[in-house]
Parts: structure tokens; C-alpha cells; sequence
């Protein structure tokens, strides 16, 4: 960690507001797999995240997208947090969010010693570090986990069973005490983290369709250090870590939550139900100051120091990027962006008793010095406002001064541009007249020698070259032309965004402000002494380049060893002819001028060997020098390279710092605009409340004008009585019609009065129902909006899966792939524009301003009773609808049943069929072989029997033929009716269907009377026969009602309903207008309380058919056995 114990002061932290960090978790292979696509935007440089499809943007202290690692985001956002501990002040780092969204993965409360560790086991291992690296103090470091599962509150590390590990809540004037609370000391990060990973295990999780491994509790894991300095045991602090996972807002239709996790999700709801208004109250101006509803939740009461309290919060706000958990992310969105305007108080946490001993001890001190002459200054109060306002006018010259400084700064920094510009296109520009001089002077020399020669061709071909150069230089001024527009661009630019610049600054930017000139001051600082040390790094390659222009020859060197080895041979051949002439004995002046010649030679060889290692010296001097002048081109090319990147730093530190302060005061106007707004709504509030006051005291200004009246009115009639009788009568009249007539005026306008106000009472009530009516239609918009779009997104997730399945199957290419990708992008673009449509109605924020409109107690009284009336009005439809849905499912319950009976017929039916087929087979195989038999018997005395028994079989086959036939007949029939029940059945289910689908508001209005007298002719009745069921029993009840119907030999059948459900109560046989049934035209069925056998208003068809198939039923067997015994006895 970057802290250390010089950096612990005395002073309060200067950000008491909680900070938020937002971090976007990336889509799971669930989500990708079903199509949900990323609806979050994220802006890092300005730490802004929008959704794509709506223009709402929030703005964080840190905001980090899906790629960011668990190290960088610990870094950037939670490790300076932590040197607050130790200054002494409280910490707190909490993770709120969504179920699914990433909080627990966050936080590192399911710590297991994997590589992603979250936050909590970073922290721990930073904690101990620092203490670690820091031995003036003396720290003692203790450890609690708890968990609050549904609104108990569990100890974790108590070596307990779960049952006896809960603990209670107290509070004292300070703070929250949870006593026996189990605390671990520790010593190491090691020990830290196993009591983490041993209380994590025992947390309450569980499994849904969002989240595998779903917390079903808020857990609080607290570090508790005490620090106390070696040399001075008065400076004893102690502060408080708390890393809180909450556990995530869900909801059952999506999470498929039952039975106890149900139960769990709802008190997890409540709780964070309770901190989203406690977090609303404190982020709202207005009610900073007033109640806060602490005590709704045990976790709220557990957070109360963290939200506005003693306490240095972080919170990060976890959210999913699926379109599909839009409505979650932005409620947790704009939770964080609330949170952001809570105002915390942390105080260093020190024992009051020392900090006392501090306080008396400083006075001490201050009183020894002024007794002494020396004391605190005498405040003068007029000298400490002359003071303040030199302060105030230093500190307002020394921000024009950053601000001029920033602005020199930046001109600076574009004239050094320009100087890197203009250098790098004069080295180009150099090198260019450097060749064409060379080219010039050889262009020159040729010319001379071609005029003196009067070479024509070498003329025009020097020409030539001197147009080419003409041409160069023409290229050099386009480029010259072209660097000259590009300065007055760059400075076009620069003058532009400095004018942008110019703008009111507020505190924020103020200190932004300060902080960038700081940054390049330093910058530029960096940067001249780079440009210095390049000047002189390019002077001494200048000064070394001009101190290396001699020329060295690598070919003497090669010429003068020639030399000299020809000059050896020269000396050796002369040394051998002298020693061959001292031995012939030759004349000695041919001896002398040949050792002459060899000292002549000798010296020869001494100077060439001189030369060569002259040369040779040159040669290395000049590689030295050029080995130099590559180091210093290197740290030339280096330098400028690091010349230019600090350039380039400085011109993006503005433009960033441009860009910042350009947003930044775009919020400050749109903060004013808004500002303005509010104030121009609170004189509108405020001249309305003027407008009723002067209404009402024109009202009681009446009201006691007539109550005056009325007094005088009281006080003459009270004179007149008082008056004693006299023989003036007629004074007395008067008197009392004056006091009649006054009465009536008064009674007059009391009644006046009244109907106005009824008649605005009415008005106002009008209003009201006609708001009230608007907002639940309203509601129920946005209600069926929602559900449709829940509806799109299973139906994309459907195709995406479609999709899926085609493309491993067939052709990527293929027709029905395209249609799919088509309908997915279709089924997006409607997810896209309902979700629009939702947020613009914005109906969060509406929630807590709706019940503005209704200000006084007529007002609500009137709301309450126009919300009672619709109410009452749609359960009245709603009981309604679903009485007659009861009736319907009852209906298609007996068809059903109608046709199930109607499928028992068919297959008794379908068997007889297939007796009947194996009886005639068999038939037909008795008649070959009676056939066979007959040729075989004597024809003589036996043609009589023949004839009898063939005319017996003859009329035997017609007869079951006939019977086959009429079976045909009655089948066919039979299916007939059953595909009519068949397609009535389908049409009630239909209807009832779109019935179902109708808003509830609404009334039924089909009938299905003629239905229901189709359906009734084809039904087939099957009574109970007593003889057969076992469990009938013959009670006096039965025969009491069987007496009464008069049918004792039929039981009555098993209803559904009674009277009270549609059907007649008739004890006779139906037959007059008296029957229900008859007299509305329809047809008494199974709810009537009507015999069977003895109505006449039932349908006769049924019956008849049912005897006629029963009969069949029992001829059917009879011709079979009959013919097996004719059959035997013609064997016979």
C-alpha cells in the first residue's frame, strides 16, 4: 500500500460523501445462449455508463465494464479507501445489487483461496501489510462475521449450533452494540481469511433459475483495529472495517422461487425494500434533516452509521447488462446515483477520556504562555475580517493567476509544437538544399568544361539537370506553403479550444483546475529540461562533427606497406650483394654507394612506418568519434522522442481536462437550469398558497361580517323584548319584521355561500376522479406494456434456440436460418421500443411524487372514495367473469364427459363389429365344409333335409345380414354425433379461451343455449343401475324422494349443480309454461332437479337411440348364438 503512518493526521476527511462504484458483470452463457443482447453503455473516461436505448446517463465515482479484472478494480476503486482506518475514522465497503449480478464475487465473502479474490481478502492482506511495515504502533486487530437471515441475525464464528447463535440488536446513544457477538484476535492475513472461508461456509445459499449459488442472506464481516503509538500512549484510536455482501433483489416469476426460498426472498426484499428508502430519504435535500426510518429493518439499524452516520462508505453497485433485467439495473442505478448525495460525519474514533486529557493539556500550555507574555494572539474581531478578505481576495487573484498560468501553459505547449514542426520540416528542407547544392556544383563544373570544349549535347543535357533543380526548388516552396497553412490550422485549433475554455468555473473546477496546472507545470518543467539537455547533447555532436573534417586515407596505408615491403627487398638484395662483394673482394666504392643506399632505404622504411601509424591512429580516433556520434544521434533521436511524447502528454492532459470542464459545466447549467426550474415552481407553490390565504381570509372576513350582523340583529331583538309593553304595538312589529327580515337575508347567504361551495367542491371532485381514473389507466398500460415485453423475450429466447438448432443441422445459408435472424432482430427491435417506452414513463419516479395533486383531507376523502368505487366496480366484473369461467369449465367438463361416454359407445360398437366379422368368417367356413359334406352324402332319399336345411341357412345369412346392415347403419350415425360433440366441445373451449384473454373489466356477453341443445340431443345417458354397483344403498332418503317423483325404480343421477346453477326445480313432468326451461325456449339438461324419465322437455332423440343401441346390444349375441347352434347341429 502506498501510505504510511506520516500521512495518519488529525484532520476529518474532506469527501464525506459516499462514494460508488458501478461495475457491469459480463452476459453468462445462459444469457448469450437465449439472445439477451448488452444494454449498457459505458463511458470510462468520465466515469458514465448510459443505456442504449433511452438517453438516461448516470455518472459515478468509478464505473467499470465488463473486461475489468479483480486486482485493477480493487486498486482503482477500494485500496484508498482504506488508509482512512488508519487515521482512525470508520470504513465501510458494501456491495449492492440484483440477485445474479456479482456482489459475493465482489466482495470475496465466498473466499476459498482461488486467484480471484474479491474484495475483502485484498483488504485484509493490505491491512496486515501495512501493519507489518510499521513499528511505532502497537495494533491489536480483532474479527466478527454475522449474517442477518430473515430479520435474525446470526454469529458466524460462534462455535455453536445455528439455533443458539443468534444475537440481538442494541442500541445506545452512539452507536449500534451487539452484545456477544463472537470477536476473534488475529494476528496474520492467514488467520483473517480462515475465520472468513469458516463463516462463509456456514451461510445460509441456495439455488435458483438466476443464480446457482444464491445468498439467501446479508452478510457483514467486520475488522476491528485498535492502534496505540509506543512513545505516547494518549493517542489510542480505534476503528471499524465493515465489508458488507448484501444478498440481491429478486423476484419469483423470474428466480422460480418456492416453499422456504420464496419465503427468504420475500424478507430479503423487505430488508432492502426498508434501505432503499432510507437511502431516498438521505439522498433528498428535503428530508436529510428530518426522520429517517432506521428502526424498519434490522439490516437499515445495522447501517446506520455507514448511511449518514460515523462512517467512510463505498458502495458498489453490481448490475447485469441483459436487456431482459432492465427494470432490476436501473432501479439499482438509480439507487447508487441517490446514494451518491448522502453526506456522511466520520469523526476519529479516539477514548473520550484522552482525548479530554489532549484538549485540557493544549489549554495548559496556551494559558503558561499568555502568563508568561507569550500567549495566544488577542483576536481582533474587525483586524480577523480584513484578514478574511484579504485571504478571499488572494485566493480569487491567485485562481486568475492558475488560470492565466494554465493558459500560458497551454500557449507554451502549442509553441513548442510549432518549434517541433518547423524543425522537422527545416532538417527536411536542409537535407534537400544540401543535395541540390552538391547536384548545383557538379551541374556547374560540367557547363565550364562543356562551354570550353563547345560541347552542345553536355549544354542541353546541363540544362537538363538545372531545370530538375529548378523544379526541386519549386517543390521545396510547396512544402514550405504547405508547413506555413498547417501552423495557422494547429493555431486556428488551439485558439478555438481556448475559447471554448472560457467559461464561469465553480469550487469542483476550481480545484480541477488547480490540480492541471499543477500537473503541467510539472510537465512543462520535464519538458524544458529535456529541451535543454537536447541543445546540448546537439551542440556537442555539432562541436565533435566539425573536430572530426580531416579526412583519412584508407589506401595510403595500403601504398605505403607496399612501399615498404618493396623497399625491404630492395635493402635485403643490397646487403646480400655487399656481403657477396666483401667476400669476391670488389672494390670498395661500389660497397660504399651500396651501404649508402641501404641507410637511404632505412630511413625510407622509418618514414613510412611512420605514416602508417599516423594513420592508423587517425583511423581510430575517427571510429571513436564516429562510435560517439552514434550514441549521441541515439540520445538525440531519444530525447526527441521523449520531447515529443511529453508534448503529446501535455496537449491530451488539456484536452482531457477541456473535455472534463466542458462537461462539467454543461451538469452546472442543465444543476442551474433545473435550480431555476424549482424556484420558479416554489413562487408558482408559493403564489397559489398567497391566492388561498387571501380566498380564505375573504371567506372568514365574511363569515365575521355576517356573524357581526347577525349579533345586531340578536341585540335588537334582545332590545325589543326588553322593551316594556306599551300601547305603541306597531314599534314592536317593526322591531320584530326588521329581526324577521334580517334573518332571512343572513339564512340567504349562509345558502349562497353553501352552493358555492358546493359547487367548486364538485368541480374539484370532477378532477380528482377524472386524475385518479388517468393514472390507473395509466398504471395498467405500463402493467400490459411489461408483460408483453416479458412475452417477446421468451419468444426471442425461443427462436434464439430454433436457431441453434438449425444451424447444427443445416446449412448456414439456408432460407429458414434468415427467417429466424430476421424474426430475432424483429422480436429485438419491439424488446427495444417497449423497454423505451417503460422508462419514458418513467413510473419509479412518479411513484413518489403521485399523490402531490391531492393536498387536503376533502381531497383525499374524494380519491379514496373514486378508488373504492372502481374498485368495487371491477371486483363486481371480476366476480362476475369469473362465475361465468366456472360455468364454461363446468359446460366443457360435461361435454367432455358427453364425449367420453360417446368413445366407450364406439368401442362396444367397434367390438361388436369384430364378433360380427369373426362370426360370419366362421359362418362362411361352416358353409364350404357343409358344402364338401354334401357331395360326399348319397344324394338318393336325403334331397328333402337337404332343401329344409339349406332354406333354414339361406334365411339364417339374410337375417344377420340384415342385422350387419342395420349395425352399419347405427354406427355410422353414432359417429356422426360424436364428431358434432367433437366440434362443440372445441368451439366452448375456444371461446372460453378468448374469454379468458378479454380484460376483466368487461362483461360476457355470449350465449351458448343452442350449443348446449346440440350437445344435449347427442348426449348419451347411462343411469345407475343398483343391482350392479356395490356400494349403492337403498337410505329412506331415497325412497322419500323416488315416492315423491313417483318413479321408485329409476335412482336419480349424480348432479354437478342444483337450481341455484341454471335448471329448472319442476316436480312434474315439464310440460306447461310453469317449467323454467320450457318458458325460456330452452332444453331441460342434467342441472335441472326434473325426473329424466317423466319430463317431456327433454330431448326423446337420446333415449330412443340408447334403446335401440341397447337393444341392438342384446340381438347381436342372441343371432350369434343362434347361428353356433345351427351350425353344431349341421356338423352334427
Amino acid at each position: 500500500m502506498s501510505f504510511s503512518v506520516a500521512n495518519l493526521g488529525m484532520a476529518e476527511s474532506d469527501n464525506t460523501s459516499v462514494q460508488v462504484a458501478l461495475r457491469i458483470r459480463p452476459l453468462i452463457h445462459n444469457e448469450i445462449s437465449k439472445g439477451f443482447q448488452n444494454i449498457l453503455e459505458v463511458f470510462p473516461e468520465l466515469n458514465q455508463v448510459k443505456i442504449k436505448s433511452s438517453d438516461k446517463a448516470f455518472t459515478y465515482n468509478f464505473v467499470f465494464d465488463t473486461n475489468i479484472e479483480q486486482e485493477e478494480f480493487y486498486k482503482k476503486s477500494v485500496q484508498d479507501v482504506i488508509q482512512n482506518l488508519f487515521k482512525g475514522y470508520n470504513v465501510t465497503i458494501l456491495a449492492y445489487g440484483q440477485t445474479g449480478s456479482g456482489k459475493t464475487h465482489s466482495m470475496g465473502t465466498a473466499y476459498s483461496g482461488q486467484e480471484s479474490k474479491g474484495v475483502i481478502p485484498r483488504a485484509v492482506t493490505d491491512i496486515f501489510n501495512f501493519i507489518k511495515d510499521n513499528f511505532t504502533y502497537d495494533f491489536t486487530v480483532t474479527v466478527s462475521f454475522m449474517e442477518l437471515y430473515q430479520e435474525v441475525l446470526y454469529d458466524l464464528l460462534a462455535m455453536k449450533p445455528r439455533d443458539q447463535c443468534a444475537v440481538e440488536i442494541r442500541e445506545d446513544a452512539k452507536s449500534i452494540i451487539i452484545p456477544g457477538l463472537t470477536e476473534q484476535p488475529v494476528s496474520s492475513a492467514s488467520q483473517a481469511l480462515e475465520y472468513l472461508i469458516k463463516g462463509s461456509q456456514g451461510r445460509a445459499t441456495s439455488s435458483t433459475n438466476m443464480n446457482a449459488q444464491s445468498s439467501r442472506s446479508h452478510a457483514i464481516f467486520t475488522i476491528n483495529i485498535s492502534m496505540q503509538k509506543k512513545d505516547n500512549s494518549a493517542t489510542n484510536r480505534t476503528a471499524k472495517f465493515h465489508l458488507v455482501d448484501l444478498a440481491g433483489s429478486e423476484r419469483s416469476k423470474k428466480t422460480g422461487a418456492t416453499g422456504q426460498t420464496f419465503k427468504e426472498g420475500v424478507n430479503i426484499n423487505k430488508g432492502l425494500l426498508a434501505l432503499g428508502n432510507v437511502i431516498s430519504a438521505l439522498g433528498d435535500e428535503k428530508t436529510q434533516n428530518g426522520y429517517i426510518s432506521y428502526r424498519d429493518s434490522n439490516l437499515t439499524r445495522l447501517l446506520k452509521d455507514s448511511l449518514g452516520g460515523n462512517s467512510i462508505t463505498l458502495m458498489i453497485a453490481c448490475v447485469s447488462p441483459a436487456d431482459y433485467n432492465l427494470e432490476e439495473t436501473l432501479s439499482t442505478l438509480r439507487y447508487a446515483d441517490r446514494a451518491r448525495k448522502i453526506k456522511n460525519k466520520p469523526v476519529i474514533n479516539q477514548d473520550p477520556k484522552v482525548a479530554e486529557i489532549n484538549r485540557l493539556t493544549k489549554l495548559v500550555q496556551q494559558l503558561r504562555l499568555e502568563l508568561v507574555g507569550q500567549g495566544g494572539p488577542i483576536i481582533c474581531q474587525a483586524e480577523l475580517e480584513l484578514l478574511k478578505k484579504e485571504a478571499s481576495d488572494l485566493k480569487q487573484k491567485n485562481h486568475l493567476l492558475n488560470i492565466k498560468l494554465s493558459t500560458s501553459l497551454r500557449d507554451n505547449t502549442v509553441l513548442f509544437e510549432r518549434i517541433h514542426l518547423l524543425e522537422s520540416r527545416n532538417e527536411v528542407l536542409l537535407e534537400k538544399l544540401k543535395e541540390i547544392q552538391a547536384e548545383y556544383n557538379v551541374t556547374l563544373n560540367t557547363l565550364n568544361h562543356s562551354i570550353d570544349k563547345s560541347d552542345v549535347t553536355a549544354i542541353k543535357e546541363t540544362v537538363n539537370k538545372l531545370e530538375s533543380i529548378q523544379a526541386h526548388l519549386t517543390d521545396i516552396n510547396t512544402e514550405q506553403e504547405q508547413t506555413l497553412k498547417e501552423l495557422r490550422k494547429h493555431e486556428a485549433d488551439n485558439y478555438r479550444s481556448s475559447k471554448g475554455e472560457e467559461s464561469n468555473s465553480e469550487s469542483e473546477i476550481n480545484e480541477k483546475q488547480e490540480c492541471h496546472t499543477a500537473q503541467q507545470i510539472a510537465l512543462n518543467t520535464e519538458l524544458q529540461e529535456v529541451m535543454r539537455n537536447l541543445v546540448l547533447k546537439e551542440r556537442l555532436a555539432e562541436y565533435i562533427s566539425a573536430n572530426t573534417c580531416y579526412s583519412v586515407d584508407y589506401n595510403m596505408i595500403g601504398d605505403c606497406e607496399n612501399k615498404i615491403s618493396d623497399l625491404e627487398k630492395e635493402k635485403q638484395e643490397l646487403l646480400n650483394q655487399l656481403k657477396s662483394a666483401h667476400s669476391t673482394g670488389a672494390s670498395a666504392k661500389i660497397a660504399e654507394q651500396r651501404r649508402k643506399r641501404v641507410q637511404e632505404l632505412e630511413n625510407q622504411i622509418q618514414e613510412l612506418n611512420k605514416k602508417v601509424i599516423e594513420q592508423a591512429r587517425l583511423i581510430k580516433l575517427k571510429e571513436k568519434d564516429e562510435e560517439k556520434m552514434k550514441q549521441l544521434n541515439k540520445e538525440i533521436v531519444s530525447m526527441k522522442k521523449m520531447k515529443v511524447d511529453l508534448m503529446k502528454k501535455m496537449k491530451t492532459e488539456s484536452d482531457k481536462f477541456r473535455a472534463w470542464k466542458n462537461q462539467r459545466e454543461r451538469e452546472l447549467l442543465k444543476l442551474k437550469d433545473q435550480d431555476r426550474k424549482r424556484l420558479n415552481q416554489i413562487s408558482k407553490m408559493e403564489t397559489m398558497h398567497t391566492r388561498q390565504q387571501n380566498v380564505l381570509k375573504r371567506k372568514v372576513e365574511e363569515a365575521a361580517a355576517i356573524n357581526k350582523r347577525l349579533k345586531d340583529a340578536l341585540a335588537k331583538r334582545k332590545a325589543v323584548q326588553d322593551m316594556k309593553v306599551s300601547a305603541k304595538g306597531d314599534r314592536i312589529v317593526e322591531w320584530v319584521e326588521e329581526a324577521a327580515a334580517i334573518n332571512k337575508r343572513l339564512k340567504d347567504a349562509l345558502a349562497k355561500r353553501k352552493a358555492v361551495q358546493d359547487m367548486k367542491v364538485s368541480a374539484k371532485g370532477d378532477r380528482i376522479v377524472e386524475w385518479i381514473n388517468h393514472e390507473l389507466d395509466l398504471h395498467v398500460n405500463i402493467l400490459d406494456a411489461q408483460l408483453t415485453l416479458n412475452g417477446l423475450l421468451e419468444d426471442r429466447a425461443l427462436l434464439h434456440n430454433q436457431l441453434d438448432n438449425l444451424k447444427k443441422e443445416a446449412h448456414e445459408d439456408s432460407p429458414e436460418i434468415k427467417q429466424l435472424e430476421e424474426d430475432i432482430a424483429l422480436r429485438s427491435t419491439q424488446i427495444q421500443d417497449l423497454q423505451q417506452k417503460i422508462l419514458d414513463s418513467d413510473e419509479d419516479s412518479k411513484v413518489l411524487n403521485r399523490f402531490d395533486n391531492i393536498q387536503t383531507m376533502s381531497d383525499a376523502k374524494l380519491g379514496l372514495k373514486s378508488l373504492f368505487d372502481a374498485v368495487s366496480t371491477i371486483k363486481k366484473s371480476s366476480f362476475a367473469c369469473e362465475n361465468r369461467i366456472q360455468e364454461l369449465e363446468n359446460v366443457i367438463f360435461e361435454k367432455e364427459q358427453n364425449v367420453q361416454r360417446e368413445q366407450n359407445v364406439q368401442r362396444i360398437i367397434d367390438s361388436f363389429k369384430e364378433k360380427e366379422m369373426d362370426h360370419f368368417n366362421n359362418l362362411k367356413e361352416y358353409e364350404e365344409k357343409i358344402a364338401i359334406l354334401l357331395k360326399r352324402v348319397d344324394v338318393e332319399g336325403q334331397e328333402e333335409h337337404i332343401k329344409q336345411v339349406l332354406n333354414i341357412q339361406q334365411s339364417s345369412i339374410d337375417k344377420a345380414e340384415q342385422e350387419k346392415r342395420d349395425l352399419q347403419t347405427e354406427i355410422e350415425s353414432l359417429k356422426a354425433k360424436i364428431a358434432q360433440i367433437q366440434n362443440v366441445a372445441a368451439q366452448e373451449k375456444e371461446n372460453l379461451s378468448v374469454k379468458e384473454n378479454k380484460k376483466p373489466g368487461k362483461k360476457l356477453k355470449k350465449k351458448i343455449e343452442i350449443e348446449e341443445a346440440v350437445i344435449l340431443e347427442s348426449d348419451v345417458s347411462f343411469e345407475d343401475n343398483p343391482n350392479v354397483d356395490p356400494d349403492w344403498r337403498n337410505t329412506p332418503l331415497a325412497k322419500k324422494i323416488q315416492k315423491i317423483r313417483g318413479v321408485s325404480d329409476i335412482q336419480p343421477q349424480d348432479r354437478l349443480k342444483r337450481s341455484s346453477e341454471g335448471g329448472c326445480t319442476c316436480k312434474g313432468n315439464c310440460s306447461t309454461r310453469n317449467c323454467g326451461c320450457r318458458r325460456t325456449t330452452k332444453i331441460c339438461s342434467i342441472n335441472c332437479k326434473c325426473a329424466e324419465v317423466t319430463c317431456s322437455n327433454r330431448d326423446q332423440l337420446l333415449s330412443d337411440s340408447d334403446s335401440k343401441e341397447t337393444s341392438e346390444h342384446l340381438k347381436v349375441p342372441q343371432v350369434l348364438e343362434m347361428s353356433k347352434m345351427k351350425t353344431r347341429r349341421l356338423q352334427l
